[in-house]
């Protein structure tokens, strides 16, 4: 059994009705559905998610938390109340495609893996639909990915893949400390220890959200540079990791607008090394993302 968890935090009814729906609608049927409520303060919410709840006709687990916790532990909350062998998180304003969990399920099956991600769908804030593939993913089976997650996350959101519980639970969950990247820092925590495997096609639609960066600096910001701070010493090891995770975080700030911080990252990647390709990551992106534009305007 899979257990669906979704996490919710103030999300307009007929948006979580969505991604309730993306689960109930999944091929693959043997599942428990459970629903962490983390606005409990919000009475005139509650009732109106009770109520989304008993207007379907499978069984949903519904669970409030007493005050506001944050995503990481109410998903933690979400693990210890599930059954399932298998557990597949959602982010109450994405769904899945309705393949997802049989497809993925039948990777987990067949090649004995401890997660299983792929690529997605994003919906941009006018609407635009783009099919996102991160480039340093690599297809199949991989028991060697921590270096490559070290550079960045290319297993992206929680809304992606599915886990063996006792995987996720035997490197501690999601980490209540972080502020930002929680996903980043247990995809890496899970590959150091277990195989992954992805697939290319994309079984999730992400849609654009004002929470993202723009809104959260700081809390993004902390989330950054706790990660370096955590794996320090694999940085230490491997400079060029260091250096691309740098340009990376470089190019994400400049593209939000923060010159200060671009400037910032960019400057410390240079130091880390100097002679780098990576240090022109930049413009390899900047492009890219221009080419993505022209391909759907």
């Amino acid at each position: 059994m899979v257990s669906c968890i979704i996490t919710t935090y103030r999300r307009p009814i007929k948006v979580l009705k969505r991604a309730l729906d993306s689960v109930i609608n999944q091929t693959y049927t043997d599942t428990e559905i459970i629903l962490v409520n983390d606005a409990p303060e919000d009475i005139a919410l509650v009732k109106e998610i009770s109520a989304l709840i008993n207007s379907y006709e499978k069984n949903i687990t519904y669970i409030l938390t007493q005050s506001h916790l944050g995503a990481c532990q109410a998903r933690n909350m979400g693990v210890e109340k599930a059954a399932g062998e298998y557990i597949a998180f959602l982010d109450d304003d994405d769904e899945w495609l309705p393949q997802k969990l049989e497809k993925q399920m039948e990777c987990m099956e067949k090649e004995n893996v401890a997660l299983v991600y792929s690529s997605h769908y994003f919906v941009t804030a006018k609407g635009k639909k783009r099919k996102i593939e991160e480039p340093l993913a690599r297809e199949g089976v991989n028991s060697q990915e921590f270096e490559y997650l070290l550079r960045v996350n290319f297993i992206g959101s929680t809304s992606s893949p599915l886990l063996k519980k006792h995987a996720l639970k035997a490197v501690g969950g999601f980490d209540k400390n972080l502020q930002s990247s929680q996903d980043h820092d247990l995809w890496l925590r899970i590959v150091r220890e277990y195989r992954i495997y992805y697939l290319r096609e994309p079984l999730v639609t992400l849609y654009y959200s004002k929470d993202a960066i723009s809104g959260n600096k700081k809390r993004v910001l902390q989330g950054y540079e706790h990660l370096l701070e955590k794996y320090a010493s694999f940085y230490e090891k491997d400079r060029s990791a260091y250096n691309y995770r740098l340009n990376y975080l470089a190019f994400v700030y400049m593209c939000h607008g923060y010159g200060r911080e671009f400037l910032q990252y960019w400057i410390r990647a240079i130091r880390v090394k100097c002679f780098s390709i990576h240090n022109f990551m930049i413009l390899d992106r900047f492009f890219r993302k221009i080419r993505l534009f022209l391909m759907v305007v």
